[in-house]
């Protein structure tokens, strides 16, 4: 190895705590940096360009190689695979679990706050900015699904008053 790769391999193996922990970090970089995009923006420039914007995220995001070879409009696929991130890579505090599910629709539970919600909490954004930018960043859920053939629909947010979870409904494209 050279002493490059010495030096950026300084570790190779971090426990589950320590890779939570940076996918956390980034997940709330992530936040922030649309955070200061909706602080520095016109509001309906932000709003217009960032629900559009996360919207074509979320359907790029649909061509995660999970969804390869798995039908289109079975809302239990987006569930399956919303549950699949649970572990170190799920950045609500408890996981994402299925709730309720039959052919036509899926309803996920993602208890605790999400690290979005962490990052724009961590930045002095008032509760009202926080449930704001959390419905903007919901275009990237509504893209992902929409682009699966299916429609999600936040039914309630840790950033409502009293909710600590988040609750997701997956149907049906046409529902």
């Amino acid at each position: 190895m050279t002493p490059q790769e010495l030096e950026f391999n300084k570790k190779d193996t971090y426990t589950y705590a320590e890779v939570r922990e940076m996918l956390e970090s980034a997940m709330m970089d992530r936040a922030r940096y649309m955070g200061f995009f909706y602080k520095v923006m016109p509001r309906e420039l932000f709003d217009e360009y960032g629900k559009k914007a996360l919207f074509a995220y979320g359907q790029f995001k649909a061509k995660n190689p999970f969804f390869d070879g798995k039908p289109t409009g079975d809302p239990k696929v987006m569930s399956d695979f919303l549950v699949s991130t649970n572990g170190v890579s799920a950045t609500p505090a408890i996981g994402i679990t299925c709730i309720e599910q039959d052919d036509d629709h899926a309803v996920l539970l993602m208890d605790g706050k999400c690290a979005l919600v962490q990052g724009w909490e961590q930045m002095g954004l008032s509760p009202e900015e926080v449930s704001y930018l959390c419905e903007i960043a919901s275009y990237g859920d509504f893209g992902q699904c929409d682009a699966l053939g299916l429609k999600g629909t936040w039914l309630c947010t840790s950033t409502e008053p009293g909710c600590t979870y988040c609750k997701f409904l997956v149907e049906k494209a046409g529902k």
